[in-house]
């Protein structure tokens, strides 16, 4: 058996068993609403930002550069390829007009942040994490234009200068903005600071999967794993995405980890902003939740499979 494959069942193991001691925390009232959206806020605001920005500090090399920037690029390209597949797919099987944004985000954008880093970083490490960097950049880019814009259609409010504030103000877009001009430069801050915001960025993981596991308590797991017709675009997104990534992307990249980080991340399950953004511009947030539930029950299974690629 592939090591990577045990590698990656290990260390998803652990990650679920975070998942589980959030949901038991959330459904015996430990945790509340405001735990989580405290816990939220952090993760995003901080304890995301550091590891971003601790994954940039590594020795410059024009190597390392221009895997950064090709990285950057094939996620930008699979994200919006996966958007027209999921919207075509909509359209396939007649979904209703609500549906099809969900459907379109759900298979272009994956969970890179809440999911991705701590997966990448627990079976791939921290040098890993610097390619998680280049394409959470991306996917904070596009997600709050092109991705707004499928939910808001012909409307002027998609394109407001509100997104435009979200991407500036995004911490984990400033965190690679500037942990990008440290590596360009060479500069690094003491070593006392960079334990300290190392430490931070060590809570990501935890957080992320407590946060998961309180999420899927709020569900009504059978409604949604009964909704048979989300089972084509999670197929989609969890299987037929990332195995046509390894296929075309291993012809010309020949780093087995930057390949193996890129292709892990295009088989995470569908971003939590599936329903947020749902929410916001009136797409179907219960067919966005089902996505957002269903793609994280499955990938345990699809994504130690898909390693095996590898």
């Amino acid at each position: 058996m592939s090591e990577i494959f045990i590698a990656f069942s290990n260390s998803l193991i652990a990650l679920i068993l975070c998942i589980v001691v959030g949901y038991v925390c959330r459904r015996s009232r430990m945790l509340n609403d405001t735990h989580t959206q405290g816990m939220a806020e952090l993760l995003v605001k901080v304890a995301m930002p550091c590891s971003v920005f601790m994954a940039l500090m590594r020795p410059f090399s024009r190597l390392l550069l221009m895997e950064s920037l090709v990285t950057f690029i094939i996620a930008s390209v699979v994200y919006l390829l996966g958007a027209l597949m999921g919207y075509g797919m909509s359209l396939l099987h007649k979904a209703p007009h609500g549906e099809r944004p969900c459907w379109a985000f759900a298979v272009g954008f994956g969970n890179v942040g809440f999911m991705g880093i701590p997966v990448v970083s627990a079976v791939f490490g921290y040098e890993g994490l610097f390619y998680v960097a280049m394409a959470l950049a991306s996917f904070n880019l596009f997600s709050f234009t092109v991705g707004a814009w499928m939910f808001e259609v012909g409307s002027e409010r998609a394109f407001t200068l509100v997104n435009y504030r979200l991407i500036v103000k995004n911490p984990a877009l400033a965190a690679t903005i500037v942990g990008f001009i440290f590596f360009l430069t060479g500069f690094r801050f003491p070593v006392a600071l960079e334990g300290g915001i190392s430490l931070i960025a060590g809570m990501t993981s935890p957080i992320s999967m407590l946060l998961v596991g309180a999420i899927l308590a709020k569900q009504r797991l059978k409604d949604a794993l009964l909704d048979f017709r989300l089972l084509s675009p999670i197929g989609v997104k969890l299987v037929a995405i990332p195995i046509l990534c390894w296929l075309v992307l291993r012809v010309f990249i020949t780093n087995p980890l930057m390949l193996g980080v890129v292709v892990t991340l295009m088989a995470m399950p569908p971003a939590a902003a599936t329903a947020i953004f749902a929410e916001q511009y009136g797409g179907d947030s219960t067919t966005a939740a089902k996505l957002i539930v269903i793609g994280t029950l499955v990938c345990v299974i699809t994504v130690p499979l898909i390693s095996l690629l590898f």
